[in-house]
């Protein structure tokens, strides 16, 4: 009996999740009453929802209690409105707005009389539905702040998100600290595809301004579906295509002359001296079949050039970084109940040149040669997600998806180096200048008899270092970070509060 009762309260919780939980990674809701002025309600009131990012508009009827809910809507502005029915005149409200993940709140009030449409204005709507802790970020807003152009540069916008001190090839900011969780800890999803480094944690996959609808940044309170994270959660929507056409084109150029000089240089190893790039492209996005399929593609390609100078040599070395990110979307409007969307997007990088770490066993420039540190770091990959997003029946909704996450990461030698085996001084004597004392050898002898070999370095007033790199290159690696995963979310309704239950299957290789 004890153990039926354990498995009915643990089916039961798993049906009946808390509404916190009562969204989707892809979308959001738009529910309300619908009543008179007197706050009585209005049954069979007919409630229309359009906007931009809607194939076409989507119409419920209040309830019997006067409660009406439009599912699974796209995060973006719409516009709600009524028409004129049974002696109440029409209500519209615009800018409607509605965020991933949340629950906009708009209860519409009708007025008596026939004729005229009453237009409300739009005003803040607090998500009464959940405790998550964050925020939404949405194109309208970060396209016009200046920030980095990448979308990690986003995440600290949200409140106790901070700079980790971590940065991709590029010398962007990455994988932030969320109320003082490191960056590997937080979770990391893309147009619902989980694109967390299955290795090591951290952010798997990055996107351009241009590729981003919205940013959703969870730093707590977040359901056990989006678990697996001691940090933040941070959820990302691509653009799509709408009724009309609609494109940009775009460019940002940045010379190594703007950029300030290093003044402070290190004792040993290599140091940031400059940058230049250049970050140009375009997005297109409208209907196929209007009211029925639509699309979006983007191409971004982002070029840059890292300039060092290395304290052995003296002398400056740079690194060239390219990244040709594509992203691409389609959505289909099957029926009014249901909705497939299938995307993709890539961000393969290649930096090749001297490849600069801070860390000294890696790659720091302090060595013999230049050629232990120059090589090829490979980065980025392929990542696709299919989506059915449907209304089953008025309380009944489902999101199904399919995502693959392909990532690699590969360091390459150059190759007078490839073959050649790691040859390093656990320490090295630097004169006043900076640069390496030779090693002095030296035999003892007794008699006519070596007896042994003594190595020294004379250099008064210099300085001891670690990690000196004779011959050959500080790190090889070749692997591939691949995930694919499967997902099923179910929600039912009833007397207007969610209640939902999810289903995940996760398959990860590294």
């Amino acid at each position: 009996m004890r153990l039926f009762r354990v498995a009915l309260f643990t089916i039961v919780s798993l049906l009946f999740v808390a509404a916190s939980m009562a969204q989707t990674d892809t979308t959001g809701t738009v529910q309300g009453t619908v009543a008179d002025q007197n706050g009585a309600v209005v049954p069979n009131a007919t409630v229309t929802l359009t906007g931009p990012n809607l194939i076409r508009p989507q119409t419920t009827t209040s309830d019997a209690s006067g409660a009406y809910h439009f599912s699974q809507v796209p995060p973006g502005k719409y516009t709600l409105e009524t028409s004129a029915v049974a002696g109440f005149k029409g209500f519209k409200r615009d800018n409607v707005a509605v965020s991933l993940g949340s629950s906009t709140l708009v209860d519409i009030t009708l007025t008596t009389s026939v004729g005229a449409t009453v237009d409300v204005p739009a005003s803040p709507e607090i998500d009464q539905t959940t405790n998550v802790s964050g925020t939404n970020v949405s194109t309208e807003f970060f396209s016009n702040i200046p920030t980095s152009r990448t979308v990690q540069g986003l995440y600290t916008i949200a409140p106790t998100v901070a700079r980790s001190g971590l940065r991709d090839a590029s010398g962007r900011d990455r994988d932030p600290s969320v109320a003082g969780s490191s960056g590997p800890e937080n979770s990391y999803i893309l147009d619902g595809v989980t694109t967390t480094d299955p290795a090591f944690g951290g952010g798997g996959a990055k996107l351009p301004f241009e590729f981003v609808q919205e940013v959703q940044v969870k730093t707590g309170g977040y359901g056990a579906d989006q678990g697996l994270s001691t940090g933040g959660v941070f959820n990302v929507l691509t653009k799509s295509g709408g009724n009309e056409f609609h494109g940009d084109v775009f460019g940002f150029f940045g010379a190594k002359g703007l950029v300030a000089k290093t003044k402070n240089f290190p004792l040993t190893g290599s140091a940031p001296n400059g940058f230049s790039e250049t970050d140009a492209g375009f997005d297109i996005g409208g209907p196929i079949k209007k009211n029925k399929l639509t699309f979006f593609a983007a191409f971004n390609p982002q070029f840059r050039t890292n300039y060092y100078l290395t304290q052995t040599f003296k002398t400056p070395v740079s690194s060239k970084i390219k990244t040709p990110y594509v992203s691409g979307k389609l959505t289909w409007s099957i029926n009014n109940n249901n909705t497939f969307t299938s995307s993709f997007f890539e961000d393969y990088t290649d930096e090749k040149g001297h490849l600069f770490s801070p860390v000294p066993a890696v790659s720091s420039g302090f060595g013999a040669k230049e050629a232990s540190f120059q090589g090829e770091n490979q980065t980025g990959g392929t990542n696709f997600a299919e989506r059915l997003n449907s209304n089953i029946r008025p309380n009944w909704i489902g999101e199904f998806s399919f995502g693959i996450h392909r990532q690699r990461n590969n360091v390459i030698p150059d190759s007078s180096v490839s073959s050649v085996a790691l040859i390093t001084d656990a320490f090295a004597i630097l004169n006043g200048s900076g640069a390496v004392v030779p090693v002095t050898q030296t035999g003892l002898t007794s008699g006519n008899t070596n007896i042994g070999n003594v190595d020294y370095v004379f250099s008064p007033g210099g300085s001891l270092q670690r990690n000196f790199i004779r011959d050959g290159f500080g790190l090889y690696q070749d692997q591939s970070r691949n995930r694919w995963e499967t997902a099923a979310r179910l929600q039912n309704i009833i007397a207007g509060i969610p209640l939902s239950t999810v289903s995940n299957f996760t398959k990860t290789s590294t």
